[in-house]
């Protein structure tokens, strides 16, 4: 089977899609009335910004040792954060142009889906890996787990 991402692209994928998560769940927290769902959305986005700055911790440390990458050119970047957006999709413009929001639990699904969407794409990818990426993704799965088992938590509070 050949590889196709390096540490250094699973690193860039899980950075782009923590990016992702931070602007979901922040704006989110400001749309939502309830209390209890607000902070925890708030909590989220920090979270999310504490994964992608562990992550570009991780990135840069590898970045100074013997730096690979299956991606090496922009143009292939680009594409590479493309194809992550679309496994793992967020419509910002609709979401950013609604007036009306959908209700709180609704909410809470759609933030379920995409935990759920993430941690499938990365399950869906490991196959494509080296033992050492594998062991980075494992530790970007385990945080993945941790926000969808929250709002399943929280969910079930409704």
């Amino acid at each position: 089977m050949a590889i196709l991402f390096s540490t250094e692209d699973i690193l860039e994928m899980a950075i782009h899609l923590e990016e992702e998560g931070e602007k979901f769940y922040s704006i989110f927290s400001h749309k939502i009335e309830k209390e209890e769902i607000k902070k925890i959305f708030n909590f989220l986005s920090l979270e999310e910004k504490k994964h992608k700055e562990t992550f570009k911790e991780i990135y840069n440390n590898i970045k100074k040792r013997n730096f690979f990458t299956a991606y090496p050119d922009d143009e292939a970047n680009k594409y590479l954060h493309a194809w992550v957006s679309s496994q793992v999709f967020i419509d910002w413009d609709k979401i950013l142009k609604e007036k009306i929001f959908i209700s709180e639990t609704e909410v809470i699904d759609l933030a379920i889906s995409l935990e759920k969407d993430s941690l499938l794409f990365y399950y869906g990818i490991s196959e494509y890996l080296t033992q050492e990426s594998k062991d980075v993704l494992k530790e970007i799965i385990s945080q993945e787990k941790s926000h969808w088992d929250q709002l399943i938590t929280l969910k079930k509070a409704f």
